[in-house]
Parts: C-alpha cells; structure tokens; sequence
C-alpha cells in the first residue's frame, strides 16, 4: 500500500509535466539562442547556408553506403518561416541494408515565439548512387507542432549526402530542409552526426 501510494502521489506531481502514460507534451527547456548556435555549427562544418555541400566536405561514396553499419544520427534543423526563423533536433536512424530511413523532429523552438511542443516523425530511403543532383538520403517528418494554444500542421523533407565526419567515411548526414508549418514555407537546411 505504501508503494501504491508514493507511485500515486508521484503520478500526481510528474502528471502535470509528462503525464503517467509516458506520453509527454514539456516543451523544450534550450533556448533559441543554445539551439541555433549549435545548429549552426554543425551545419556549417558540411554545408553552406543553402544546403549545398562545402568545397571541403568529403561526400560518401556509392562503396561507403553500401557497407555502412546501421547506426543513428542526431543533430538539427534549421529554416525560416515567414521571415522568422525555427530550428529543432532531429534523429534519424538508418537501416542500410534495407536502404530505409526512420526519422523524428522534436523540440523545435522559435526565435520570437519560444518553444513549440510536439513531435513530427516519418520515413525515408537511401540512395547510395543516385542520378547527379540528387541526394544520397531523403527523409520526410510530419505531425502537429503546438504554440500559444495554437496547433500547425507541420512537414518537413530533409534531402541530403552522407559525408565524412571523425575519420568515418559515413559520419554524418547534411543537405537542404523544405515544408510547411501551418501551411506557411519552411526552408532551410539539416545536419546530423553519428
């Protein structure tokens, strides 16, 4: 009984941040500041501030992608939205063999409007040799984002090349970012690391 009555009283409290069904709505805890400042430096080491690759980024090759080991990549994205700009964390995981990606967004913060709770997700596919212009990995995430009461349904396709990071050939993933967010232009660009 005792136990029963601390997990209630913890439910009670915790309740008001995430809920005791694991489920959770807390908006982001980082600033705009924090999140752009790192967003932008892990951009900036692959890509200019259009998505393309650098002059000195070494892209993988057709060879790369296919041995590659599955693993995870976390970093960000970043784009602007109707003259303001919005970045969040992104997590894609990939499964090479299968040449299939699964990917979420979260925390997304807003450089005027502050913090926007919810979580997009969706799927994507590799591409270790593609046609000239097109990108080794796509990925779309979709879902609502939440600000101020409001609610704005939200996609985002990210589009990019896998690129050397830390001596691996495959050790991270950067390119172009475009959607909506409530049905206004989003544009930017992604990075991510293993």
């Amino acid at each position: 009984m005792e136990n029963f009555v601390k997990l209630t009283a913890i439910c009670a409290i915790g309740g008001l941040l995430t809920g005791c069904n694991g489920s959770s709505t807390a908006l982001p805890t980082v600033s705009y500041a924090t999140l752009s400042t790192d967003a932008a430096a892990m951009q900036a080491k692959y890509t200019d501030a259009s998505g393309r690759l650098l002059p000195t980024t070494t892209k993988a090759t057709a060879a790369d992608v296919r041995s590659a080991a599955d693993a995870t990549y976390t970093g960000y994205v970043a784009g602007n939205v109707a003259g303001s700009n919005l970045v969040g964390e992104v997590s894609i995981d990939t499964d090479f063999t299968a040449q299939t990606t699964s990917s979420t967004a979260t925390g997304f913060v807003h450089e005027t409007a502050g913090a926007y709770a919810g979580t997009l997700s969706g799927t994507g596919v590799i591409s270790p040799n593609p046609p000239v212009g097109l990108p080794q990995m796509s990925t779309t995430v979709a879902g609502n984002l939440t600000n101020g009461g409001t609610t704005y349904a939200t996609t985002i396709g990210m589009e990019g090349d896998f690129v050397a990071n830390a001596g691996d050939p495959v050790g991270a993933i950067a390119g172009i970012a475009d959607g909506t967010v409530g049905g206004v232009l989003f544009t930017g660009t992604f990075a991510t690391e293993k």
